[in-house]
């Protein structure tokens, strides 16, 4: 009779353990629960103000292992030049390349004003410059030029932002 009393008073506190066990999952369940709509809400606003700042890559084309992209936000077509922030993608050495390029349209050729270098895994920033580049031209390979940049130039002067979503690649990255 002493035997059956202390097996029914162990499977009492048993089952009172685990009834405040599931209780106490329950709450922390709801807690994560609430703490990750509070976050959720917070960020919707940040993410919304922030949002004109995160790059919005398109693949353009790549040659001899780097992949060129441009980043469609910063497009600007004007009557003889035209603006953007180009990328390019050297994986094979870990690198990310940006340059903020204007090109001459009357004088078919480009020429960087700034350089952004990026590790391409971490997408940190290890080197930033304003010191404008050369100015290059992009129309005749005879002479060294990067035709792929006369791509690039095509790509920006054809991009519509509604509905040409085919190449892209990397929606809201943020980037140093």
């Amino acid at each position: 009779m002493e035997k059956n009393r202390t097996i029914k008073l162990i499977e009492n506190v048993k089952n009172m353990i685990h009834k405040n066990i599931i209780k106490g999952v329950k709450g922390a369940v709801a807690l994560v629960a609430m703490a990750l709509s509070f976050v959720v809400c917070l960020g919707g606003s940040v993410n919304d103000a922030e949002a004109a700042q995160r790059v919005d890559r398109h693949f353009v084309d790549s040659l001899d292992g780097t992949g060129y992209y441009v980043d469609v936000k910063t497009i600007n077509v004007q009557d003889n030049a035209v603006t953007a922030d180009v990328y390019m993608v050297k994986s094979l050495y870990n690198t990310m390349y940006c340059y903020g390029v204007v090109y001459n349209l009357a004088e078919q050729s480009y020429q960087y004003t700034y350089t952004k270098i990026y590790q391409y895994d971490t997408r940190k920033l290890t080197s930033y410059s304003e010191v404008p580049s050369i100015v290059y031209g992009y129309t005749n390979a005879a002479l060294g030029n990067n035709m792929i940049m006369e791509e690039v130039l095509w790509f920006c002067q054809s991009y519509r932002p509604n509905g040409n979503t085919a190449n892209n690649t990397d929606v809201g990255e943020w980037l140093d």
